[in-house]
């Protein structure tokens, strides 16, 4: 339920900080700037603030920002790989158990292995299988039900076919 009241927030991570700015137009600026999406505008912006306190630490606050609409949102969040490079990544708003869990998972598995779409955790298996993980057991349990090749199959050269555990995937977002 309360992933259900953050699926239109995204966090804006690694945009530097200054003193007395407007955050909705630092984010209108990286959105124009880096994904092209021109009609964007502060009116698409219901909410949005930096995270924590401020310090004098060297590492800028992420920036929450919440918008009007979920198509505008998936935008955002799937043109999010042309950022690379920039210092700047787009993150999800998890909720605490979800983002240890993702956190956990990509401790185990590697940063390139998991990611997050609409509030649920996926993770690449060593195998080449997805799936969605909903708890730490889940986690653990993955490598044991078959997450690793077995030494029968490492042995032949016969590559093997992955196993795909999650749904199927949605259509992309309509771009303005």
């Amino acid at each position: 339920m309360e992933m259900r009241g953050r699926r239109g927030i995204l966090l804006l991570h690694g945009v530097p900080e200054e003193k007395d700015e407007d955050t909705a137009k630092v984010i209108v600026g990286v959105v124009k700037d880096r994904f092209r999406i021109h009609s964007f505008a502060e009116d698409d912006i219901k909410r949005c603030h930096r995270m924590g306190r401020s310090s004098s630490t060297t590492k800028p606050r992420p920036i929450l920002f919440k918008l009007r609409d979920v198509a505008v949102r998936n935008n955002i969040w799937f043109e999010k790989t042309k950022l690379k490079g920039t210092g700047i990544t787009v993150s999800e708003f998890l909720t605490k158990p979800r983002h240890d869990l993702f956190m956990a998972a990509r401790k185990r598995f590697g940063v390139t292995k998991c990611w997050t779409r609409d509030g649920c955790i996926y993770v690449l298996a060593p195998n080449g299988s997805r799936h969605r993980v909903t708890s730490s057991t889940e986690l653990s349990s993955i490598l044991s039900r078959g997450g690793t090749k077995s030494p029968e199959a490492a042995s032949t050269n016969a590559p093997q076919k992955p196993i795909i555990t999650s749904r199927p995937k949605r259509a992309a977002a309509i771009k303005k």
